[in-house]
C-alpha cells in the first residue's frame, strides 16, 4: 500500500479505502461503507495489501487510544461506532477499571483519552466533559507532573467550562474551577465560582469551610504571587533530581520551604518527602530526617517517608 501521509508514530501507517469498500458488522452481518479518508493501520497486524475489517478496525481502535486529538478524530470514532461498536463497549469497560485504581499519571492519561473518545461522539455531554476536566486537573497536580502543571490545568479549564455551558449550577464544576483559579491566582474568577457554588450548597461543613476561604479572598488575603509558578518550580526541580543535579533541586526545594506558602496554601507530605529526598542526596542526613517527619505531620501513613526514615536511622554510623 502506497504512503498516503505521515501517521503520528512509526507503527501506524495510513490506509485509503477504494470506493465502495464496507466492512460487515453486528450479529447481523450488516455492511458499513467506508469513508474515503485516510485510516490508521496497525503495521503490527497487517500482513495483506488489502486489509481486513477486523484490521480495519484494531488501526482505528489503537490510533485513537494513543492520539484522540488526531485529525479526523471524530470521523474515526463515527466509524468505531457503527462498524465496530465492541470497541466502545471496551472503552467504558477500561475507564471503570482506571477509575477504581490509584491516582497514578499513566493510568489518568489513558483514563483522559479514552473518555475523549468518548467526547467525540458525545461533544454536549457534561458529565463527560467533566470527568475529562478533573482528570486534566487530577493529572496537573501530581509532583511528576508539575513541570506540565500549567497546560494540564489549562486543558481542564477548557473542558469544565464546556461542561459549564450545559448544566451552569453544577458545583462539582464550579468548585474545581475555583481551585484551578486559586492556584492561577485569577481571584476574580475563584469568587465568581467559589461564590456560585456557595449559593447552591446547603449549610454543613463543607460550606462553612468553603465560606472562609472565599472570605480570605476577598479580603486580599490569597496569595500575593500565584502559587502555579510555584508548582511549576517543584517541576523544575524534579527536573533536576532526576538527572542527579541534586544541589540545584535542593536549592529549589528548600527556597519553597522558607518561603513557606505553597506548603501552608497547599499542605501536603509530597513536598516535604521530595524535600527531604534533595537534602538526602546532598548529604543534608538531618535536615532530611526533619523533612521526612514534617511529610508525617501532615499524613501519618505516609509509606515513603516512613521508609525513608527508616532507610536513615539504618545507615551505619
Amino acid at each position: 500500500m502506497p504512503m498516503i501521509e505521515e501517521p503520528l508514530s512509526p507503527e501506524y501507517m495510513f490506509y485509503l479505502p477504494p470506493v465502495g469498500r464496507s466492512v460487515v458488522a453486528g450479529a447481523d452481518e450488516h455492511h458499513v461503507e467506508l469513508p474515503q479518508i485516510p485510516l490508521p493501520l496497525y503495521l503490527e497486524t497487517c500482513s495483506n495489501e488489502v486489509p481486513s475489517d477486523k484490521q480495519v478496525g484494531i488501526g482505528l481502535y489503537n490510533y485513537l487510544r494513543r492520539f484522540p486529538d488526531c485529525p479526523r478524530c471524530t470521523d474515526y470514532a463515527q466509524i468505531l461506532q457503527q462498524a465496530f461498536p465492541y470497541y466502545l463497549t471496551d472503552i467504558g469497560s477500561q475507564i471503570i477499571m482506571l477509575e477504581a485504581k490509584d491516582v497514578d499519571a499513566p493510568y489518568i492519561r489513558r483514563k483522559i483519552n479514552y473518555l475523549k473518545i468518548l467526547v467525540l461522539l458525545s461533544p454536549e455531554n457534561p458529565q463527560l466533559l467533566q470527568k475529562v476536566g478533573i482528570a486534566y486537573f487530577e493529572l496537573g497536580m501530581i509532583y511528576v507532573e508539575l513541570i506540565n502543571v500549567r497546560r494540564e490545568l489549562s486543558h481542564a479549564i477548557s473542558f469544565l467550562q464546556r461542561s459549564l455551558n450545559f448544566v451552569p449550577q453544577d458545583t462539582a464544576t464550579l468548585n474545581v474551577l475555583g481551585q484551578i483559579s486559586y492556584l492561577m491566582g485569577d481571584y476574580p474568577g475563584v469568587q465568581r465560582y467559589w461564590q456560585g457554588v456557595v449559593d447552591l450548597i446547603p449549610d454543613g461543613a463543607a460550606r462553612q469551610l468553603l465560606v472562609q476561604r472565599l472570605a480570605r479572598v476577598v479580603d486580599g488575603q490569597a496569595p500575593q504571587q500565584p502559587l502555579i509558578n510555584d508548582l511549576e518550580a517543584i517541576g523544575i526541580a524534579t527536573e533536576h533530581f532526576v538527572v542527579q543535579e541534586y544541589e540545584a533541586a535542593a536549592e529549589i526545594m528548600n527556597r519553597l520551604e522558607e518561603e513557606a506558602v505553597l506548603p501552608a496554601e497547599l499542605p501536603s507530605p509530597e513536598f516535604f518527602y521530595f524535600l527531604g529526598l534533595c537534602r538526602e542526596k546532598c548529604g543534608e542526613i538531618a535536615a532530611a530526617f526533619e523533612a521526612y517527619h514534617k511529610a508525617l505531620a501532615i499524613d501519618p501513613d505516609h509509606l515513603p517517608s516512613v521508609e525513608a526514615i527508616e532507610g536513615i536511622t539504618t545507615l551505619p554510623s
